[in-house]
């Protein structure tokens, strides 16, 4: 590996052990076993590092939870079975990652102020809304229609961020897989009574 390589992965390594916004530049530099100088002429600075490797992180987590899912959650499994198993997995890859997340959300706090970030973060929700429709119903993600990614890309979505919240915020009574599933068939149950 290359100064740039080795300080993504540093930068990695200290967004799970310290968080984001506790990681130094020097930080980074003592595990990558570069200059400091090197952070400025690879990424122009240590927050622009420091975002890349939280996209960098979870894009890793996203392929290691597709990985996972293709064996935990086979797509011929029942929408329920499936529904409850990718929450599962989802939850454990949480709390496994528990740091990048929160990093995740120190990075959401940007938007306003740095133009840039905003527009990855927008890249990376439009990936995620697909994504998600892939990993949910057990399909190809090519085969995600713009409108799908839309609609129910962007409800699998916001169940997805208010969970992560709420195991960032209170583990000991953020919901389980199953509290999820459970949630599921009441509204599937209030929405059949009204048809």
């Amino acid at each position: 590996m290359g100064n740039r390589e080795d300080l993504l992965t540093a930068a990695m390594e200290c967004l799970r052990t310290k968080g984001y916004a506790r990681t130094t530049a020097r930080d980074i530099t003592e595990i990558a076993g570069t200059s400091l100088a090197a952070i400025g002429y690879h990424y122009g600075g240590i927050r622009n590092l420091l975002n890349q490797a939280v996209y960098a992180a979870i894009e890793q987590w996203s392929d290691r939870e597709q990985a996972r899912l293709r064996t935990d959650a086979p797509s011929d499994e029942a929408f329920l079975d499936r529904f409850g198993a990718v929450w599962a997995s989802t939850i454990e890859g949480f709390q496994a990652d528990r740091e990048v997340w929160a990093a995740s959300f120190d990075l959401m706090t940007q938007v306003d102020h740095v133009p840039e970030i905003r527009d990855q973060l927008r890249q990376g929700m439009q990936a995620a809304r697909t994504g998600n429709v892939a990993m949910f119903e057990g399909v190809d993600e090519d085969t995600v229609s713009e409108e799908q990614a839309r609609t129910v890309g962007s409800l699998y979505y916001a169940i997805q961020a208010g969970v992560v919240i709420q195991w960032l915020i209170d583990p000991d009574s953020a919901p389980s897989a199953e509290d999820i599933v459970a949630g599921l068939r009441a509204i599937a149950a209030k929405t059949a009574e009204e048809a």
